[in-house]
């Protein structure tokens, strides 16, 4: 069997085909499809957006082949991936890798470090005649180009988009261009509203759709973004461009209370289960104070009860009066030295299009 895995690493290091391609600026910027050939385990630790799992081993295999490797090196390692990957698994695998090219026929190749294990994927589907370039470096030089273009998020110049809860801040940025959505690519819309950290990706895959926006604005003048907070949910905006996003100017969308309640109330309240919304309630629960929670719960509970619109609209008002009105004052307070403009939706909108040169979507 050692014979046969020296044989197979021979052939492997040999193909002609193993073109590789290192531009990973241009993969990020484009969206190239990535396959990534890693463990699902590996995978489940963070990827780019662009990126799906199509592993070469799942995570039992990956295991037996690195206890060999750590036994008797890179031959004991083949081997043993000769012994559990037989003819008919991998012909499924290629199978698979073959109808993700054929959807997707400019996709790239990567594992780890770019190694062995994507030459393997390449050596397989070289003989069904796909030749797939291999990002060199793998998911290791991904990493290291995003931690660096993240450090250098601070040279991007900035507009800081602020305004009570409600005010349809997230609307507006999805307007204009450019922008980047904070709460978007961090899948967490409020703390109270539309927070949900179950579902929010790792950081490694969070500051992977960062970069990619930034370089796409990299030669725009400004770049919009929401006022937030440094932490968003369970991820942490990084600390060159949070620090950035604090030193530069501010604009405030304004919006009456009524807009802003029936707003909320459509984007977060309408289909959402009562059990849900007392949940979200409990976690300020500190913050509010026992009277006030008790008042907003039981407010809360009759809303789902008469399952009137105007009872809903009620807890509502309470909730921004107690809570987010008092929470947005003292942090605008604090910015009023960078403060350029405020007005409503157009006033705003017309201001940034003519000042800052932003264009619509």
């Amino acid at each position: 069997m050692k014979h046969l895995a020296n044989q197979f690493l021979e052939r492997t290091l040999e193909v002609e085909a193993f073109e590789t391609v290192d531009d990973i600026r241009q993969i990020l910027l484009e969206s190239v499809p990535i396959i990534d050939v890693r463990s699902p385990i590996e995978f489940a630790h963070g990827a780019v957006p662009n990126a799906v799992n199509l592993p070469l081993l799942n995570d039992d295999e990956r295991r037996q082949v690195g206890l060999a490797y750590k036994e008797g090196g890179q031959v004991s390692a083949i081997t043993k991936g000769l012994e559990i990957l037989p003819k008919e698994n991998r012909d499924v695998r290629v199978r698979r890798w073959i109808r993700f090219l054929e959807q997707h026929p400019n996709a790239v190749i990567c594992c780890w470090r770019g190694g062995l294990r994507s030459k393997i994927v390449q050596t397989w589907l070289y003989a069904t005649g796909w030749q797939v370039p291999r990002i060199a470096g793998g998911s290791k030089a991904i990493r290291t180009f995003c931690m660096n273009r993240i450090d250098a998020a601070g040279q991007h110049n900035y507009v800081v988009l602020a305004g009570r809860t409600g005010s349809g801040k997230t609307q507006l940025l999805e307007e204009l261009h450019p922008s980047i959505d904070l709460e978007g690519l961090a899948h967490h819309r409020g703390s109270a509203f539309g927070g949900d950290t179950a579902s929010q990706p790792l950081p490694v895959s969070f500051e992977g759709a960062l970069v990619r926006d930034l370089l796409r604005f990299q030669h725009r003048r400004s770049i919009l973004v929401e006022d937030e907070s440094r932490v968003i949910g369970k991820l942490a905006i990084p600390e060159a461009l949070f620090k950035k996003m604090g030193q530069s100017p501010v604009v405030v969308l304004q919006e009456e209370e009524t807009g802003r309640i029936q707003h909320i109330y459509l984007s977060y309240v309408q289909g959402t289960a009562e059990e849900v919304m007392l949940s979200n309630l409990e976690k300020i629960r500190k913050r509010l104070g026992t009277e006030r929670y008790d008042e907003i719960r039981a407010a809360i509970q009759n809303a789902y009860n008469t399952r009137d619109r105007e009872d809903h609209f009620h807890w509502l008002a309470l909730l921004l009066r107690y809570y987010y009105d008092p929470m947005y004052d003292y942090q605008l307070a604090r910015k009023k030295d960078r403060l350029i403009f405020s007005g409503s939706k157009n006033a705003v909108k017309e201001f940034l299009l003519t000042k800052y040169e932003f264009g619509t979507k």
